[in-house]
């Protein structure tokens, strides 16, 4: 299996973030029932903006604004240009419906991203109207839906959970499995497991944490007494802090830590920082992601719309690499470039086009950016449009199932940045 790995060059570094200024790009909407005029269209862009999960608003607002701005920058869609409009869901089941149906009675949307685990909450309500949900959601509930109207853009938890215990299995001798309760955590813990025995290889330890609690010592000495060489985790900020500076204080040291996405975030990293220092951080800290290219030709639009977002976004450099951020701006463009092909921006109209425009067809031609995709289709020809976040075609399910990689930190740009690629064929074998 270790030959179907390759390394890779360092990709772009990402600056250390803090939480972006929430900000729409206007207030009107057309609300996108036509296939021609002028006006605006909103996009809804439903995630956690306060709360623990804040950081899933700056992520979500960060992607959209960088899709929007190459959009409308090319003369819009149909006569009509993009506007991201937020709605805060707080992380919390009740808040997200009353955001949601703000949302859908406000603001008309045409499409709408998010909302990470308030999809399960969100996405009804949006799908219920007919319209385009895409989502970066990672719960396996979504792993075989079938609602026509929603798309899952990053890939599936369990998917997820393959992919540590692949690595885990792979690399390690004696790893032990920490994981909180919270579903966010929790839904990667099986497929984990499910692999590692597979694989015919065992964990030393196996905890799993009540989120946020003021101490941990009682489960790092059990952990610590596994004598494990890597730990797999999941854990929200404060809880990973505490545990982690816990642990370097018994053991003297951190064993390798395996994180997943939750890693990258800049809270996360913050947090993490401030309990185990910069220099246990750097040698200890690994992750698991969904892999984005580090260059390609649609990733250099992306950066570049990105960059352009800095009196918008606060500190846009950290989004560079994030792989949440390109897939909300990836479901920007595929979005227009399915009304473009369907000569309509209702969103019942264009539904139909969004697999259309990311397939790999035959004789289907390339494109990176939405200006490319709208000359080929004003040409005639069928395009597939290849994102920042690499090939996007989703299967029968709507999931865009995508590669995984396994990433180090960067102490300069403090940041989770790919080392080396995990190929979906040995995910999915």
């Amino acid at each position: 299996m270790q030959a179907l790995l390759r390394k890779l060059t360092p990709p772009l570094a990402i600056a250390a973030a803090s939480a972006l200024t929430v900000v729409g790009c206007g207030s009107s909407s057309s609300g996108g029932s036509g296939s021609g005029g002028s006006g605006t269209m909103n996009i809804g862009v439903i995630y956690p903006f306060t709360g623990a999960n804040a950081d899933q608003g700056a992520i979500g607002m960060a992607g959209c604004l960088a899709g929007a701005a190459e959009v409308n920058a090319a003369g819009g869609v149909l006569g009509h240009k993009f506007v991201c409009k937020p709605f805060d869901t707080k992380g919390d089941p009740a808040d997200a419906t009353a955001a949601a149906n703000q949302m859908m009675a406000s603001a008309n949307p045409v499409m709408v991203i998010g909302a990470s685990d308030d999809a399960v909450t969100t996405a009804p309500i949006v799908t219920a109207a007919d319209v385009p949900n895409f989502a970066t959601i990672g719960d396996p509930h979504f792993d075989h839906q079938t609602n026509q109207y929603f798309y899952r853009i990053t890939p599936s938890d369990a998917l997820q959970g393959v992919a540590l215990g692949y690595w885990a299995a792979s690399h390690f001798q004696r790893p032990a499995a920490v994981f909180t309760s919270d579903l966010g955590a929790q839904t990667s813990v099986p497929p984990m497991r499910g692999e590692m025995t597979k694989l015919q290889h065992k964990l030393v330890a196996d905890a799993t944490l009540a989120p946020d609690q003021s101490s941990y010592r009682t489960e790092v000495a059990k952990i610590i007494a596994a004598k494990p060489d890597a730990i797999i985790s999941e854990m929200d900020p404060q809880s990973a802090a505490t545990f982690l500076s816990e642990y370097k204080q018994l053991a003297g040291q951190l064993p390798v830590i395996l994180g997943t996405q939750r890693t990258s975030n800049s809270d996360w990293i913050q947090a993490v920082l401030g309990g185990i220092g910069q220099a246990s951080y750097a040698k200890a800290i690994k992750a698991i992601t969904p892999y984005v290219p580090p260059t390609s030709p649609s990733h250099t639009v992306y950066a570049s719309w990105l960059m352009k977002q800095g009196g918008k976004v606060k500190d846009p450099s950290q989004y560079l690499q994030h792989p949440y951020a390109i897939a909300d701006y990836d479901a920007i463009n595929i979005t227009a470039l399915a009304m473009v092909e369907a000569k309509s921006t209702a969103p019942a109209a264009y539904d139909k086009f969004i697999s259309k425009v990311t397939a790999a067809a035959t004789g289907a031609v390339p494109v990176h950016s939405y200006p490319e995709g709208l000359k080929a289709v004003k040409a005639g020809q069928q395009i597939q449009y290849v994102g920042a976040g690499g090939d996007l075609p989703f299967n029968q399910y709507h999931s865009a199932e995508r590669a995984f990689s396994y990433d180090n930190y960067d102490p300069a740009s403090k940041s989770m940045t790919p080392v080396t690629v995990i190929p979906g064929s040995v995910l999915n074998g």
